[in-house]
């Protein structure tokens, strides 16, 4: 009997694409885009668009004296938008969500800052 219970659980969870060894993965690249809820991350003929949200972490010299500052003002903080810029070399640490098609980002790091 547990194995059948075993066996009935383990193909709903295959069945219904929930993923329970969910790995993050990396992508470096060039980034091209930033806006609000995304990241376009480039790397030669590979194009990645990224979904971020108020947990994703940015690693960047100055993001915290930012935040601290956005703070001290009222603000809950600073958006991805606000510390990446077009040009800056980023590692990106996601995870894909099957069920929403979506490359969800945990950390970017700014690897090579584009001086503009």
């Amino acid at each position: 009997m547990k194995r059948v219970f075993g066996a009935v659980v383990l193909a709903a969870l295959v069945c219904s694409g929930v993923s329970v060894w969910a790995q993050a993965e990396s992508f470096i690249g060039t980034v091209k885009a930033v806006t609000g809820n995304s990241v376009t991350v480039e790397r030669g003929a590979l194009t990645g668009v990224f979904g971020v949200d108020s947990k994703t972490h940015v690693g960047v010299a100055g993001a915290t004296a930012k935040t601290q500052e956005a703070q001290a003002a009222g603000k809950p903080g600073i958006t991805v938008a606000d510390v990446l810029k077009v040009g800056d070399q980023v590692r990106v640490k996601y995870t894909y969500a099957a069920a929403t098609n979506k490359m969800v980002v945990s950390d970017i790091t700014v690897m090579t800052r584009v001086t503009k």
